[in-house]
């Protein structure tokens, strides 16, 4: 898969911390939540039904995203994930699934 230079750091801050920054010495609230929180260490599966998501395929992986943002994907759990991708950009879904992708299921 091609990941754009780049975009496997900032997808590991994205899953990790939720794209927190530190600026000027203060925390900055990143665009979404750390997958772990629903996914589970090691993004292995998680809370109650919430699916085991390393190293899924990267097209996978946004088209579910892009379905839950767009409200295509029904259930509860997209309804739960419904606030979490709201706010993610293009750039930000790629560099995601890259990072995502990446890791041993």
């Amino acid at each position: 898969m091609y990941a754009p230079i780049g975009s496997l750091k900032r997808g590991e801050n994205l899953v990790t911390t939720g794209g927190e920054a530190i600026v000027d010495g203060t925390s900055v609230p990143g665009v979404t939540q750390a997958c772990a929180t629903c996914h589970g260490v090691g993004l292995t599966g998680g809370v109650g039904a919430m699916p085991p998501i390393a190293g899924r395929s990267a097209s996978y992986l946004a088209r579910a995203l892009y379905d839950i943002k767009l409200g295509t994907r029904s259930g509860v759990a997209a309804q739960i994930m419904m606030p979490t991708v709201q706010k993610l950009s293009e750039d930000d879904v790629i560099a995601i699934v890259g990072y995502v992708a990446s890791l041993e299921p």
